[in-house]
């Protein structure tokens, strides 16, 4: 798996939980359409402490919202 470090530990901590999530995410399926409680249920299967359970679902939810994003939309701004 991929693992950098920064010199910014919040970063660091981010970047963890981005990782798991995606991991987890990828573990149970690639399909739109997952549930909170699948998602739960996996990171209890994962072992996943429970104080991160928020974290790591805040960043899978920042994943899924990325990837529906339609990429082909150019974003800018007029000056």
């Amino acid at each position: 798996m991929f693992h950098f470090t920064t010199n910014v530990p919040e970063l660091d901590k981010e970047n963890e939980e981005l990782f798991l999530a995606s991991k987890i995410l990828e573990k149970i399926s690639n399909k739109a359409g997952l549930t909170t409680h699948e998602f739960y249920k996996e990171l209890v299967l994962q072992g996943v402490d429970l104080e991160l359970h928020e974290n790591i679902l805040l960043a899978a939810i920042a994943i899924e919202t990325m990837l529906g994003v339609d990429m082909e939309e150019e974003y800018y701004t007029e000056h």
